[in-house]
């Protein structure tokens, strides 16, 4: 063996790997696998203030040169096997082609859960999110992610409602819900303003440049009895995805929305990839992200390069927001609340008023109620952060109606606009043009 084939195999060997904590020949009757302090059997080893990794679950790390031990990125160590040699750690093998992506067959095994394509870093909406085994609300919790916390995600499942997840913190891997049909966004990426409605699969796909995934979506092979996918839904709440996708410089993808009928963007790059004949599309996607960048700057720069670069993106979530906000230019404004007798914050407003006016949850949460009254059903709950139209408020001026959507359609409801002891419950908001911040008071 040449010493090029020693480097790589020496390289590849340091280098991260994933394991499933398996029972099978263990058979154990505990919940899971102590966290260890050293690479030791010894009880002094064990970390006693942590609870154990789950059976079943996924972790990361490297393995120590006997191979005894595996070291977590947090420091903490997991034996591969136990002092009588029953293995307890079982690699995860990686899918060596790009196209052989399968994603979760609904297995456990550890060959079902594959770690391929570019990962994208997303952040921990509500107070906690649920990493499980598989993609469903049935499959067997590993832990919980808190608020605010990142993960990073890579493939989705079948429904396109679920991801592969991997928590680097604690070295633990296994799927995440993108979006609850009662609690709204769990999970969203970091860095951007909250969007509130569900994010468009195949945008998300393109801006990520996952393009296995992208053309698994629109050729339909694993939706073929979803709409939204058979009629290729280009449109994202921030924009069209062949509009983000170009901002991202993720041309590959790009060429595949231009071939699925993608007919939004009027940017240098978009124009010069329309002007392609289908053969000369089919040649440019051959070409390595690279090749096409160079491509798309070089046919920018022979037209003179005139409005090149990135074009901006109209959010629809912007653009209702500025809608509801000239349709009600006329209306009085609210004015600063005054505390009423019973203990809440009277915002004083015309009776039966039409708001239709955007607003902001910045209270930990706040529930919906069936009718304007503390003592009401409730129906729904929205957490801090999200966003919603208060469509009018009651003769009291305490009470703001907004409509949400349910596994079952859309509902509606009432929610407290400010409380005395809490304070501010929501408050209006407003686009700056670069996102949505929230209007001073």
């Amino acid at each position: 063996m040449g010493f090029s084939n020693w480097a790589k195999e020496q390289l590849h060997a340091s280098l991260p790997k994933c394991y499933v904590v398996v029972n099978t020949d263990l058979r154990s009757s505990s919940s899971g696998l102590r966290y260890r302090r050293s690479p030791s059997h010894d009880d002094d080893a064990k970390v006693t203030k942590l609870k154990p990794v789950p059976w079943d679950s996924f972790v990361c790390g490297t393995l120590e040169s006997d191979g005894a031990f595996l070291k977590l990125e947090d420091g903490h160590y997991l034996p591969v096997f136990t002092q009588g040699g029953v293995r307890v750690l079982q690699e995860i093998e990686r899918e060596k082609e790009e196209g052989n992506h399968e994603g979760y067959t609904g297995s456990t095994q550890p060959d079902s859960f594959v770690f391929d394509g570019p990962g994208a870093w997303y952040e921990v909406i509500p107070e906690r999110v649920a990493l499980r085994v598989g993609p469903s609300l049935g499959a067997k919790a590993l832990g919980q992610i808190r608020r605010g916390e990142h993960v990073e995600l890579f493939g989705w499942d079948e429904t396109g409602k679920w991801r592969e997840c991997v928590d680097h913190r604690l070295s633990r891997s296994g799927f995440v819900m993108l979006d609850h049909p009662e609690l709204g966004p769990l999970l969203r990426p970091c860095g951007e303003p909250l969007c509130i409605r569900p994010l468009n699969v195949v945008a998300v796909a393109a801006m990520e440049g996952r393009y296995v995934d992208l053309d698994r979506f629109l050729s339909g092979q694993d939706h073929k009895d979803r709409k939204d996918f058979a009629d290729f839904d280009f449109q994202d709440p921030r924009g069209p995805a062949i509009v983000l996708a170009a901002q991202r410089g993720q041309w590959r993808c790009c060429l595949r929305l231009l071939r699925a009928g993608a007919t939004e963007g009027n940017s240098a790059e978009l124009r010069a990839l329309r002007r392609c004949t289908p053969e000369e599309l089919e040649e440019l996607q051959r070409k390595n992200e690279a090749e096409l960048g160079l491509w798309v700057s070089h046919q920018c720069s022979e037209v003179g390069g005139n409005g090149a670069g990135p074009e901006p993106v109209e959010s629809t979530e912007a653009t209702e927001a500025t809608g509801a906000t000239e349709a009600n230019e006329t209306n009085e404004s609210i004015s600063a609340p005054i505390n009423a007798p019973d203990g809440t914050v009277k915002t004083e407003v015309q009776k039966g008023q039409k708001g239709g006016e955007l607003y902001e949850v910045v209270y930990d949460s706040v529930w919906i109620r069936r009718e304007p009254d503390a003592k009401a059903s409730r129906v729904s709950k929205r957490i801090k952060g999200q966003r919603l139209q208060i469509l009018e408020f009651d003769e009291s001026g305490f009470w703001g109606r907004t409509a949400f959507k349910t596994s079952e359609g859309m509902d509606e409801g009432w929610m407290l606009l400010a409380h005395g002891e809490f304070g501010e419950l929501l408050r209006p908001v407003q686009d700056d043009g670069q996102g949505f911040v929230v209007r001073p008071q």
